[in-house]
């Protein structure tokens, strides 16, 4: 009986020891080879981050053949303490996927991108991105490329190898931190329609660098105080233009009009424009048929808590409230209409007493035999 039951005891570590060992098999498994989410889309394939190094383990997975696209999420539980974070967009990691020609990877704390050959369209927003890898020697297929929210991208290598994606369509480079515009940046981007710079830190902006092949351009929220549009800028396909939240005081339309002679919607508000310069510029865009808001989204034209609402336009509440310049202008008008004035009233004086003087010594001459 004692022997039967030592037998049993045994019987059952053993078991267990297998099962632990079957348990850490299927996890090794399910580490290692990843598929997609049940319920992915058809042709793309959802995949949850995970942890990946260049040059270190190399991730293994199992998607199906017809996969065009690939789109990350964040896991559903983290049961590993992993951080998920993907430090790199590599070549390995890309041809692992089976090279889709999509790739979706938001919020990984991606460091640096290396831009596949076939890669047409790629979504890297709201990462650590401060490196765009790209081979001086090869042609690119993307057409779309978003880096938004990427607050590292301030190294001018980046920007100026975005410049060799020739077949770019899209481009998003919002809130990105980015001060200059490197002056070569735009020039082989001769497809380039949707360009977005908005949420930047830029204090002038060159036209001339520009591709002539833009519809959209969006230049919000910067720091731009002029907007000058030179004789050799030509934007002539340009229908959508937004410098809202910037610190323009004035803007020549008819400038900007032979420009971008096809504009249909311009977006000025929130700058610190006065009401006469405001008026005049409202006033040219009627004229010339341009919308000044968009009226397919009803809250372009809501305005904030500290804003008000001039013309279809919102601006600051102190738009209506005069300035210290204003009143400045105003005391030095009032000064100088009273010199004016004492001038005047001091020159007729003046003239009086020399015209009594003239008639006085006359009659003193002809009194005199």
């Amino acid at each position: 009986m004692l022997r039967h039951n030592a037998s049993m005891q045994t019987m059952d570590r053993i078991s267990s020891i297998l099962l632990m060992l079957v348990v850490y098999a299927v996890a090794n498994e399910a580490a290692l080879s990843r598929r997609c989410l049940a319920g992915s889309e058809l042709f793309v394939c959802i995949l949850p981050t995970f942890d990946y190094t260049p040059g270190k383990d190399i991730p293994v997975f199992e998607l199906p053949v017809d996969v065009k696209a690939i789109r990350f999420i964040e896991p559903f539980s983290d049961v590993h303490g992993s951080d998920n974070e993907i430090q790199m967009y590599d070549r390995v990691l890309h041809e692992q996927l089976n090279s889709p020609e999509a790739i979706e990877l938001r919020s990984s704390f991606t460091r640096a991108v290396d831009i596949a050959p076939n890669l047409a369209y790629a979504d890297f927003s709201s990462n650590a991105i401060a490196e765009v890898l790209v081979s001086p020697n090869q042609s690119y297929a993307l057409r779309y490329l978003d880096l938004n929210y990427n607050y590292h991208l301030i190294h001018p290598q980046a920007l100026e190898n975005i410049s060799r994606l020739v077949n770019l369509e899209t481009l998003h480079l919002s809130s990105c931190v980015v001060e200059t515009i490197p002056q070569n940046m735009f020039e082989n981007l001769n497809r380039l329609s949707h360009l977005t710079l908005a949420s930047n830190n830029l204090k002038q902006i060159n036209l001339e660098q520009l591709p002539m092949s833009l519809t959209l351009l969006r230049l919000d929220a910067n720091g731009l105080k002029e907007f000058s549009t030179f004789e050799m800028a030509r934007l002539p396909l340009l229908e959508d233009l937004n410098l809202e939240h910037n610190e323009l005081k004035e803007l020549n339309v008819n400038a900007l009009a032979q420009t971008a002679p096809k504009l249909r919607l311009f977006s000025i508000g929130r700058n610190p424009l006065r009401q006469p310069v405001l008026n005049a510029i409202l006033d040219e865009l009627n004229r010339r048929n341009i919308a000044y808001y968009n009226m397919e989204v009803s809250s372009d034209m809501q305005c904030g808590e500290h804003e008000v609402h001039y013309r279809g336009v919102c601006m600051a509440s102190d738009f209506f409230l005069m300035k210290w310049t204003d009143w400045l202008e105003l005391i030095m008008l009032f000064v100088g209409l009273v010199a004016l004035l004492g001038g005047f009233a001091y020159g007729s004086t003046v003239l009086w007493k020399r015209y009594h003087m003239a008639i006085f010594s006359v009659q003193t001459n002809r009194s005199i035999p």
